[in-house]
């Protein structure tokens, strides 16, 4: 989930229209490489829902090559995961961590 109000202290400037650009006219959507940075930086509305305001997502999960999410992976009963926009790719392609997938703290 791409969440363009809050940066919680990272690095990057995620609070402009150019960073989250999808669906960018002209551009080719990217798939989602697991970096994290979405979930790392700002927990999804299902995130707060089923584990409350958290700094960072209990669900996310590295598999030694990517982040997955663990609602996803386990899905709960009575959770919608709607939405995660799951399979609808990258909502930051500009971010810095597409180039560098690693665990991180």
């Amino acid at each position: 989930m791409c969440d363009t109000d809050n940066n919680n202290g990272s690095d990057y400037d995620n609070g402009s229209d150019e960073f989250f650009s999808p669906r960018e006219p002209g551009l080719p959507e990217l798939d989602c490489l697991g970096c994290g940075w979405c979930c790392l930086d700002n927990p999804c509305e299902v995130s707060h829902t089923v584990y409350g305001y958290t700094p960072r997502c209990p669900a996310l999960e590295w598999t030694g090559a990517r982040y997955v999410c663990a609602l996803v992976l386990r899905p709960q009963q009575g959770v919608d995961l709607t939405p995660l926009f799951v399979g609808q790719g990258c909502c930051a392609r500009h971010n810095p961590w597409r180039g560098e997938v690693r665990r991180r703290g």
